[in-house]
C-alpha cells in the first residue's frame, strides 16, 4: 500500500488527501510497518525543466523531434547509461527523468547540468536562459 504523507514538526505522520488516509487507516495498530521514504518532486521545478526543453526546441533547426532533443541534452549533460550493442559499439542511453526515477536532489543536478549543456551547445547566455525561460511556462 501507498500513500502520501507528511512528518509534522512534533515528528508526527499524517496523510496528505482523503485517499491517503483511507490506505493510511487500513494498517493495523502497534504492528511494525517498513516504510520507504521518497521525498515528493518539485512539481513547479519539473515544469521548469521541460519550459526549458521547449525553449531549446523551438530555437534550433537540428532536431524535428523535441523527445529526441530532450534525450540527447540528458547525454550531454552526463545523464546516461552505456551498453555494448551486437555489433560491438558502446551506445550510450539517456536515463529516465521520471518522478519515480530520481528525486529532487538528483533532478535538480540534472537542471544544472541541463543549463551548463545549453549553453555550450546553443552558445546562449545563462542569465538570458533563466529570464526567457518563464515566457515558456
Amino acid at each position: 500500500m501507498k500513500f502520501t504523507a507528511q512528518i509534522t514538526v512534533s515528528g508526527k505522520i499524517i496523510p496528505l488527501y482523503d485517499s491517503d488516509y483511507e490506505a493510511f487507516k487500513k494498517c493495523r495498530k502497534n504492528t511494525d510497518l517498513h516504510f520507504e521514504v521518497k521525498q515528493q518532486r518539485n512539481y513547479k521545478f519539473h515544469r521548469k525543466f521541460f519550459a526549458l526543453i521547449n525553449m531549446v526546441f523551438e530555437n534550433q533547426e537540428v532536431f524535428t523531434n523535441i523527445n529526441t532533443l530532450r534525450k540527447e541534452l540528458t547525454i550531454e549533460s552526463g545523464y546516461y547509461t552505456e551498453y555494448v550493442d551486437f555489433q560491438g559499439v558502446v551506445q550510450r542511453e539517456a536515463k529516465s527523468i521520471s518522478f519515480s526515477s530520481m528525486d529532487d536532489m538528483e533532478f535538480s543536478d540534472l537542471f544544472s547540468k541541463f543549463i551548463d549543456t545549453v549553453i555550450r551547445v546553443m552558445g546562449w547566455n545563462g542569465a538570458d536562459i533563466e529570464e526567457n525561460i518563464q515566457s515558456y511556462l
